[in-house]
């Protein structure tokens, strides 16, 4: 491993193509290769070629944090090797059904990221057919065609160049989140929008509770993440496009209770952990009832609408 540092000058906004960045956190590259062999069984050191560390950036203007240097982010290769590691990567989510009430049998719609075909199964149980796929992992795409599903092996920036305004609604789950060309991401998707269409996304929710008890969560850091959002920086998306927020949903953080009670209690100091023990033998739903109350859940979905 070499000793090569990040610079915050080398960098701009992703979103914004500005300077105005603020260093966050930087994270040890040793620690992140140990993590995904040990959790996940995967060797991601080519990643990380002659780096000790790396950063956490916010972009000032929007609250978009991202993840620097860009070349740590995952491959092709990477997610193919995640989806043979872990079976249910690419499963039904809650965005997908909760996304179902805001679309009808009559529109055309696209899906960047379709994985294994879980949401447009999951539309044509609804009755809505109208819908392709986007999708990289070439294990996915070859299994969604075997199965008669409408995907392709196709990045969004080339769909954009002969779909102009094509479809009346555009979305991706838990996609944005991997992407370091977010704004060239959220361009090419808006091509292909037709006017008062939806562009519809689903990202992990980087909510600062979560984040502050567990920043080491693997899966939240390079080579799968490339950056972290929340409502605030959604939100700021329409400052940069011609969309409007239309809606915005948590998950409800009971559909992931219990995982965020072990990390709260896992990573708090002797005191706070005796605490939070000794509350949840006594009053567990009472402990439940309150952070449900106060804390938002793990992923949030942004309805825009293209104007």
């Amino acid at each position: 491993m070499g000793s090569k540092k990040n610079k915050l000058g080398d960098f701009l906004s992703p979103l914004t193509k500005s300077n105005k960045l603020e260093i966050i956190e930087t994270f040890d590259v040793a620690i992140i290769i140990e993590l995904y062999k040990r959790q996940v069984n995967i060797d991601v050191s080519r990643y990380f070629n002659e780096l000790e560390e790396i950063s956490l950036i916010k972009c000032v203007e929007t609250g978009y944090l991202f993840y620097a240097p860009f070349s740590v982010v995952g491959d092709d290769r990477f997610y193919e090797e995640l989806s043979t590691t872990r079976t249910n990567y690419y499963s039904e989510r809650w965005e997908h059904k909760k996304i179902i009430e805001f679309l009808t049998e009559k529109d055309k719609i696209l899906e960047i990221g379709s994985g294994f075909g879980a949401f447009i199964k999951l539309l044509h149980e609804n009755k809505i057919f109208d819908i392709k796929g986007l999708e990289l992992n070439k294990l996915a795409v070859a299994e969604c065609v075997s199965s008669g599903l409408n995907v392709e092996a196709k990045l969004i920036e080339e769909e954009a160049l002969t779909k102009f305004e094509y479809y009346t609604v555009v979305c991706s789950f838990q996609v944005l989140e991997h992407i370091t060309g977010v704004y060239e991401f959220i361009e090419s998707s808006l091509k292909t929008l037709k006017k008062d269409g939806k562009l519809i996304i689903g990202v992990p929710n980087n909510n600062p509770y979560i984040f502050i008890s567990d920043k080491w969560h693997t899966f939240n850091l390079p080579p799968h993440h490339a950056g972290l959002w929340n409502k605030n920086s959604l939100k700021s998306l329409e400052k940069i496009f011609p969309i409007k927020l239309a809606n915005l949903e948590h998950e409800p953080l009971e559909n992931t209770y219990d995982y965020f009670l072990n990390i709260q209690i896992l990573n708090a100091n002797y005191f706070k952990k005796t605490f939070l023990k000794g509350l949840n033998k006594i009053t567990p739903n009472l402990l439940k009832f309150f952070y449900c109350s106060f804390v938002k859940g793990r992923n949030v979905l942004a309805v825009f609408v293209k104007y």
